[in-house]
């Protein structure tokens, strides 16, 4: 296996020892020592010792691999009032996770390589975890679609919103995913959709606007779920999904949301076409808006409780190939305008391992499971790490790891525990109790994150030069 030189990595200690944990891959558990050199785990085994360096007792705990959100929004360039790169990795590091993929809705979103190269200058330095970063579809002042410049690029994918949502990044005709997914196709690069459909959407405000003609006069989140039902999502994947078998095209649905949806993805789902599931689609449903008003507003929106469980069997069955938080910040003070007004999305980086810890502690998921979702399903999804076909972590990989705390609980806050470092201070999960807590992460060997508090520098390289094959 070939590494390469990273010269923004300076190890403090050149040896550390995790002594005692329990190591979970995605097929077993057992208790083991993991010996780190120069960031390399070099040994995985009972009975470790070493001379110099430093000891980590991990009795009782259990060792992850550093997890994989290939779905995150860190606002940079041009909304760093609400998330910026040093807080949205900080963020990262503090839910137990060693590696983003961020979106490219920004301002101005990220549609070509020269704005590519500049958001990279932008960030260079900042980040406390891995990164990669995506490139967004759209259609040039030529009338032109950009799916030349991502083929050229060194973008993880490119983002295709067939539904409007943050930002101005909206690709909806058929002629224009026709060429998308037929080049994207032929050159074996990845595709990730935002699967809505903006005709139906369309067509579902202008009935509703048709039964009550004060409308847009209401205050009312609850419509959220009414304008973007389940047969928007459906529409839409049932549309990717076509394309990609037509074309051989390499697809990635986001967001995944209900059970229809995913009656129609197995379908198809093969070695080329996964899909994803956000931690508010699992363990929230659409009451919420009804509780919480704008502050539960995403898109897609809230489902149903019936969906939600649907959602839990697709994980267990292995049908689900990753859970990613979409973590999309906003003010409070945004989320406190007009429902017509409030942006969509909600943060998740520090909540989504604790929610899936709390899951397993009450028996609806194992801790294999969350290997499988959270680190073996991204990496192989995005081709992230030559070992990322194989199990889990082992010796002579990257030492990027989460160690987790099965039995401590806390409540998460705003401004607290699941909120303390993303810059919005918030959580659509505030007041919830978890148990189960990531105490200590990982990141190219050095400890970034120890019982909540960022303690590690930002050392964090993108992944096009580490990790890529």
């Amino acid at each position: 296996m070939l590494y390469c030189y990273c010269s923004l990595i300076f190890f403090m200690i050149t040896t550390l020892l995790l002594k005692g944990g329990i190591v979970v891959t995605s097929l077993n558990q057992f208790k083991a020592d993991v010996l780190i050199r120069n960031g390399i785990i070099v040994k995985i085994a009972p009975n470790l010792a070493v001379t110099g360096g430093k000891v980590i007792d991990c009795a009782n705990f259990f060792i992850l691999p550093g997890l994989i959100d290939p779905h995150v929004h860190l606002r940079t360039p041009g909304s760093e009032y609400k998330e910026d790169w040093t807080t949205g990795t900080k963020a990262a590091a503090a839910g137990g996770i060693t590696t983003i993929l961020d979106m490219p809705n920004t301002l101005p979103p990220i549609t070509s390589q020269d704005l590519l190269d500049e958001k990279r200058e932008m960030i260079s330095g900042k980040a406390f975890v891995n990164y990669g970063l995506y490139m967004g579809a759209t259609i040039f002042a030529d009338g032109k679609i950009n799916v030349d410049e991502y083929l050229k690029s060194d973008a993880v994918a490119l983002k295709v919103y067939m539904g409007s949502s943050t930002g101005n990044l909206l690709v909806d005709q058929t002629e224009w995913l026709e060429e998308i997914f037929a080049q994207a196709g032929k050159a074996d690069k990845l595709i990730c959709v935002h699967a809505e459909d903006e005709s139906l959407m369309k067509q579902n405000l202008a009935q509703l606007k048709l039964d009550d003609p004060g409308l847009e006069n209401k205050n009312d989140p609850t419509l959220h779920s009414k304008i973007r039902d389940n047969k928007v999502a459906y529409s839409a994947i049932k549309h990717a999904l076509h394309l990609a078998k037509k074309h051989g095209t390499r697809l990635h649905i986001c967001h995944l949301s209900t059970q229809l949806e995913l009656e129609e993805f197995v379908k198809f789902k093969n070695g080329r076409i996964s899909c994803e599931v956000s931690p508010h689609h699992l363990f929230l449903d659409e009451s919420e808006l009804g509780r919480q008003g704008n502050f539960a507003k995403m898109n897609p929106p809230l489902r149903t409780s019936e969906d939600c469980k649907a959602l839990m069997e697709g994980i267990k069955s292995g049908l689900v190939d990753c859970v990613a938080t979409d973590h999309a910040p906003h003010t409070i003070q945004e989320k406190q305008q007009n429902y017509w007004l409030a942006p969509s999305g909600v943060p998740g980086l520090e909540t989504s391992l604790p929610l899936l810890l709390d899951a397993v502690n009450r028996g609806e998921l194992n801790l294999e499971d969350v290997v499988k979702v959270m680190y073996e399903g991204p990496a192989r999804i995005f081709r992230l790490r030559e070992d990322a076909l194989a199990e889990s972590f082992r010796e002579g990989t990257k030492a990027n790891l989460v160690v987790v705390n099965m039995n401590l609980e806390q409540k998460v806050g705003n401004g607290s525990f699941g909120a303390r470092y993303t810059k919005c201070g918030w959580s659509v999960f505030s007041g919830r109790l978890l148990k189960g807590w990531p105490v200590m992460t990982i990141v190219n060997g050095e400890v970034v994150m120890e019982r909540g508090v960022i303690v590690g520098s930002s050392q964090g390289v993108e992944i096009e030069k580490c990790f890529r094959f």
